[in-house]
């Protein structure tokens, strides 16, 4: 545990919290006389245990492990319930298991549940050796939604209150926390067509729900994310721990990553997005003008080829402007990556319109092409023009 963890502690058991001293009835003054003075001797009320529930629920995947979980744990039961209506709906009409009705079943109807469905799928296992409950081949198809519940729910294991994460910033600034949906992220990368010797970098992580999600959905070689704030990178740590518990669950190894406390404007990792990285994801929305000027001096620096996902063009300092000689308008091509009709839900979770996203492509040889396409052009220009003064010489001639 970080210490940034250790300092956001969630106290959820209140028998660690005194009770009340509750009055006695009033008979007469001489009794409660006497029962006041009986009260000072017997002391405070005793504390009222509060019963921590253990719920497990057995893998129904191939090579899944147990999933432990408590009832004092943030969100567990909420969690549970969400498993079982998001993902394991099929695994209970395989069993003959009726749901609970999962957006009101009371909490405590959990356990009774799980005894029963954990009998049940060590009967079907035992019945059927070879056989699982639980087919994944869909799961990394578009729009498929498997690992972002997974994803959303290691946050929920992860984040008792989500409101601290914003309480100690400024207003909208560089340093707000603000998260893309992970819809959007997987809309992003169905996109660009990850390839298996791909890394993506993460600049602002967050909590890391991106970067676990990139390593559960795709192939890729490796993903990164570095983020600025101790807050949410504090609970980033824990994110992990919950994410990968999940993943075994399911029987799911994610591709490598790593989450880091970090600025990106420093050599380590200016070397790595020069050097290493293909595709780099950074919502610069709230960038102010020094900050961007930093990245994009940075970012000119990167290998050919590279895609730069961003909210804000790498082009513009200010609205409706493009600085002349911009290497990002010389040596790269940036387009929209999303249209919309403004009838879609909102992306991010700071606003319900939808933000632009826009992908920018470094393209080191551009201003070579650009440049043989103008001498090609100015040659051709230059012939047709000793053409025309050919035939002009011509004519001229004839009358003479």
């Amino acid at each position: 545990m970080s210490k940034v963890q250790q300092n956001f502690s969630v106290v959820s058991d209140d028998a660690d919290k005194p009770g009340p001293l509750q009055p006695a009835s009033v008979r007469s003054l001489r009794s409660t006389t006497k029962r006041n003075a009986s009260s000072e001797v017997a002391g405070p009320a005793p504390k009222i245990a509060v019963k921590v529930e253990k719920w497990t629920i057995e893998s129904v995947c191939k090579n899944g492990r147990r999933l432990d979980l408590s009832s004092n744990e943030p969100n567990a039961a909420s969690v549970i319930k969400t498993l079982f209506k998001e993902i394991h709906g099929s695994v209970l009409s395989k069993l003959n298991i009726h749901p609970l009705h999962w957006d009101e079943c009371a909490d405590s109807e959990l356990g009774p549940f799980l005894k029963t469905f954990n009998n049940s799928v060590k009967a079907f296992r035992k019945k059927n050796p070879r056989d699982v409950l639980l087919s994944k081949e869909n799961w990394r198809q578009k729009e498929a939604s498997e690992f972002r519940v997974i994803c959303d729910l290691a946050c929920q294991l992860a984040i008792p209150n989500p409101r601290v994460l914003n309480t100690h910033y400024a207003g909208f600034s560089s340093g707000t926390y603000g998260e893309t949906n992970i819809e959007t992220l997987q809309k992003i990368l169905d996109l660009l067509g990850v390839k298996e010797d791909d890394v993506f970098m993460d600049l602002g992580s967050g909590i890391g729900q991106l970067v676990t999600f990139a390593a559960a959905y795709t192939n890729i070689a490796h993903v990164r994310g570095i983020e600025l704030q101790q807050v949410p990178a504090g609970f980033a740590d824990e994110n992990v721990r919950q994410f990968k518990k999940l993943m075994r669950h399911f029987g799911e190894k994610p591709r490598p990553f790593e989450l880091k406390l970090g600025d990106f404007n420093t050599e380590e990792i200016e070397t790595f997005l020069k050097e290493k990285a293909t595709i780099i994801f950074c919502n610069n929305l709230a960038f102010d003008p020094d900050l961007m000027i930093k990245l994009r001096a940075i970012l000119q620096f990167c290998n050919n080829g590279t895609k730069i996902v961003v909210t804000q063009k790498l082009e513009t300092t200010k609205k409706g402007r493009t600085p002349r000689d911009c290497f990002f308008t010389a040596s790269a091509d940036t387009i929209s990556l999303f249209e919309t009709d403004g009838s879609e839900k909102g992306n991010v979770s700071w606003t319900n319109n939808i933000v632009p996203y826009y992908l920018t492509t470094v393209d080191n040889y551009k201003p070579f092409r650009e440049a043989a396409t103008r001498a090609k052009q100015e040659e051709a220009n230059r012939l047709a023009k000793l053409m025309c003064s050919k035939k002009n010489g011509a004519k001229h001639g004839e009358k003479e």
